[in-house]
């Protein structure tokens, strides 16, 4: 019988890991749109400090933690599949409702509280990794790179972008749509934040469905490759020494990416108008930055896990790694609260430092409430939801 994986289970370093994804999402999210930031409004980011909290969240936080998470869903999917084929259950049909279960929360979320969920397109993209359950371990990794880059280089060919972005659903007038956004974030209607919501979704989505689907089932591929291999079995332990090498080879891929894209993006280059060649390969080493951080971020956790020291450190991301989609949720809503029309009002009032700050004492407080919360309870609250109307049973709280 299908059953949740009891905590003795499971692998402590992943939930750090997810934990740590967690905390780069929120900042992320804060930062570039929960704040209002992506609207447009004047932010006071002038002083020295804004503009360095900027360039930190872009260079050091910006898309890797996004990625962490999406490599940690396809990780998941891989361990689910393992155990179910140990006990001999169906583990189609098993991830299947969890999928289910999960798109109705996301979409719940996305509507109701802010738009920008990401769990209902994991939700759609996920049931793309069942065609793989019988690819073989390069096939994993040859679709993961061509899903990751592909897709990336063909949206990069501005006739190509140009004629996507006009044939599907859009704005007619962005700044006019980013006013009535802004007017829906601070206002009092909840109607018109739902419909704000919902309009903010479809056009997002249908902008950039081309790459982002596709990317999503690459670095799930990528998850799930790793799994299969068992690469964090015992937390890492037998495989070390190839954390050590990745760790080393993703941190030097990933800053010589990095700072590419920041060269580009400067002032140095304004005046210049790169070739197509140069912009594909711009995209491929904005990718590869991408990816080698994050290798680099998971290694690092891998190795630092292994010293009973720093180990006792960072399990204290533990907890919220084990309840990471309550985690997610209540992250929008106290981040809506600060900076939505129905709490303080705060939109487009805070600079880039202010909202690093808000965003790492919201996780912080998080964290203490993982804790208190898990010495009682077996589940988190959205956790426990998901599994009851997975497995068709009230699960056990206490």
């Amino acid at each position: 019988m299908a059953e949740p994986v009891p905590p003795p289970e499971r692998i402590a370093v992943l939930d750090v890991m997810r934990g740590w994804a967690l905390l780069g999402v929120l900042i992320v999210n804060v930062h570039e749109a929960i704040s209002g930031r992506r609207y447009g409004p004047d932010v006071a980011d002038t002083t020295t400090v804004d503009l360095v909290a900027t360039r930190f969240i872009e260079i050091a936080i910006s898309a890797k933690s996004i990625t962490l998470l999406t490599f940690l869903f396809g990780l998941g999917f891989s361990i689910q599949l393992v155990r179910a084929d140990d006990r001999g259950e169906d583990a189609r049909g098993l991830f299947a409702r969890r999928l289910v279960v999960l798109f109705a929360i996301g979409a719940c979320h996305a509507t109701f509280i802010w738009w920008g969920d990401v769990t209902w397109s994991y939700a759609v993209t996920g049931f793309a990794l069942l065609a793989f359950r019988r690819a073989s371990d390069r096939a994993l990794l040859g679709w993961s790179i061509a899903l990751m880059f592909i897709p990336r280089l063909v949206y990069a060919v501005p006739a190509v972008g140009e004629a996507v972005r006009a044939s599907l659903p859009h704005p007619p007038d962005r700044a006019a749509f980013n006013h009535d956004m802004l007017a829906a974030a601070l206002g009092h209607d909840f109607s018109a934040r739902i419909a704000a919501h919902l309009r903010q979704v479809l056009y997002y989505i249908s902008t950039n469905a081309l790459w982002y689907f596709p990317w999503l089932i690459g670095r799930f591929l990528l998850g799930y490759y790793a799994g299969r291999r068992r690469l964090f079995a015992d937390g890492g332990a037998a495989h070390l020494s190839l954390f050590r090498r990745l760790f080393a080879w993703g941190l030097a891929l990933g800053v010589v990416g990095t700072v590419l894209v920041a060269v580009r993006r400067s002032s140095l280059m304004a005046d210049y108008e790169l070739t197509l060649p140069a912009q594909l390969a711009l995209v491929v080493a904005s990718e590869i930055g991408v990816l080698g951080l994050t290798a680099a971020y998971v290694s690092a956790i891998v190795l630092a896990m292994d010293r009973a020291a720093v180990r006792r450190c960072l399990t204290v991301l533990a907890p919220v790694g084990r309840m990471p989609l309550t985690t997610y949720v209540m992250q929008s809503i106290v981040g809506t609260f600060v900076f939505y029309g129905w709490g303080l009002g705060y939109t487009g009032e805070i600079g880039s430092a202010g909202c690093l700050a808000i965003a790492i004492a919201i996780f912080a407080l998080q964290v203490v409430a993982s804790h208190l919360w898990l010495r009682r309870f077996r589940f988190g609250p959205l956790e426990w939801l998901w599994r009851t109307l997975v497995y068709r049973r009230i699960q056990p709280m206490l």
